[in-house]
């Protein structure tokens, strides 16, 4: 069997997200100081201004320092996946990233996952917050095995293969557990990387703690589904808004247009992109089948024949050469740009149930306002009381919305700029090793020996 090197670059997450993550918030760290006391303010006392006037005493508020930025205390991997049963079991490898000799391992199921997920929903103040999205549920069932092999290879069959009962045996695409544990190794990522939830003590217990949490059954009746959406229907439609409700602020009104108008464009070219990933898969397969057409009809040994065969067999050669480096161009473009694609698509759903909420919140403001205008005298107080409630609501939610906005889209922009780059090198690798076996494939054809001796 020949040894065939090629660069296959099955990429990881692992340095890149962190590296991205990091360079969002370095050029915030050289704001941050040292000398700082509990509250956060510079101490004075050691200084020879410390006897004079302070600020406090002058009667102006006492100077602050920027608060300092947020630095995730772990670093995570999904090292591993092993199906036990119809359940996917994933290894997680987390460490302190100011103590790195401490270390924890950890096996977590998808469900796991999921609880994670509620609570730190339920735990935290979410209103203005971009919730990473979880990935969905990995498919473990021979049905759906089936289903996704029909649609990256379409409904090929193995050529020349057959069972016992002598039928065709259909292709199928193997269980994609390294594809889930990247997608989950992101999530935790930008999870522990980000300045509210990266502090839950939910997500500290679910690396480091030993046993699985305690999962409660998540229900969805079809009764709680109802009243969510007449709710949202109610107020506008889910995750949309109607045109003819304006907001109150321009900035919002104008991410509220590019949101919905983008997501339908990350939706479209990661459908787009993902069928020139398929179709390469295709085209591997079907160079496979004609490698070992030509590698089984080239079996005679007599006269002519004995030529045929060497050239059919270096031909058979050089195909499956061409089939292994799409195979691996598939792979790189699938977990490079195809990787980014897949999640920013669901990602900008995230900031559009973001935006949904606020507005919800805008909706509640307007509404408390009105009912101030209408309200009898002996309720006016209670009335006003409500709207000042919900404007302060409205006030804190538009703006941490607005900061997280911010620091999304700057992050959005890193992540693909170093997809694009990565994408990029692993073409061109996987594009010079692929080229150099054929090169030396066709140089092995030209000097073939095809002289014989006819009968």
């Amino acid at each position: 069997m020949r040894s065939v090197v090629l660069y296959r670059s099955v990429i990881a997450q692992e340095g890149e997200d962190q590296d991205v993550t990091s360079r969002l918030t370095s050029s915030k760290m050289d704001n941050a100081t040292d000398e700082t006391n509990t509250n956060g303010t510079a101490d004075v006392s050691d200084s020879p201004e410390a006897d004079q006037d302070t600020p406090e005493s002058s009667g102006l508020p006492e100077p602050t320092l920027p608060p300092k930025p947020f630095e995730p205390v772990f670093t995570v991997k999904v090292t591993d996946a092993a199906k036990d049963g119809e359940v996917v079991k994933y290894s997680l490898k987390t460490a302190k990233i100011k103590s790195e000799s401490e270390e924890y391992k950890v096996v977590r199921q998808y469900e796991d996952f999921e609880w994670l997920e509620h609570c730190l929903i339920t735990q935290n103040d979410i209103g203005g917050i971009i919730v990473p999205p979880l990935p969905p549920k990995p498919s473990t069932t021979a049905q759906s095995a089936e289903a996704r092999s029909k649609k990256q290879l379409g409904n090929k069959k193995r050529h020349g293969s057959d069972d016992e009962e002598g039928n065709d045996i259909k292709l199928v695409v193997g269980d994609e557990f390294e594809k889930d544990c990247r997608s989950l190794e992101k999530y935790l990522q930008l999870v522990v990387t980000h300045p509210i939830l990266g502090q839950d003590e939910s997500i500290t217990k679910f690396l480091t703690v030993r046993e699985a949490p305690t999962r409660a059954k998540l229900k969805k009746s079809i009764f709680s589904n109802l009243s969510k959406s007449l709710g949202e229907a109610r107020k506008g439609g889910h995750k949309m808004v109607p045109k003819n409700m304006p907001d109150v602020n321009e900035f919002f009104q104008k991410e509220r247009d590019t949101v919905n108008e983008v997501s339908l464009q990350m939706k479209e070219a990661k459908e787009n992109y993902m069928k020139i990933v398929y179709g390469e898969q295709r085209v591997a397969v079907g160079l496979s089948h004609l490698s070992t057409a030509l590698h089984l009809g080239g079996q005679l040994q007599e006269g002519a024949d004995v030529v045929v065969n060497k050239l059919f067999t270096q031909f058979s050669e050089g195909l499956e050469d061409a089939k292994q480096g799409l195979e691996v161009m598939a792979v790189n473009d699938e977990n490079t740009l195809g990787f980014s694609l897949d999640l920013y698509s669901r990602y900008l759903e995230a900031e559009k149930e973001m935006l949904y909420r606020r507005t919800c919140k805008m909706m509640e403001f307007e509404a408390a306002t009105k009912a101030v205008e209408k309200a009898k005298p002996q309720k006016r107080q209670m009335a006003e009381a409500a709207r000042d409630k919900a404007e302060k609501e409205f006030e804190d939610i538009s703006k941490a919305a607005e900061k997280e906005l911010k620091n999304f889209h700057h992050q959005r922009v890193l992540t693909f700029q170093d997809s694009l780059v990565r994408h990029a090198d692993a073409k061109i690798k996987a594009a010079r090793d692929t080229y150099a076996l054929l090169t030396k494939c066709v140089t092995a054809l030209k000097t073939l020996d095809t002289n014989f001796k006819p009968l």
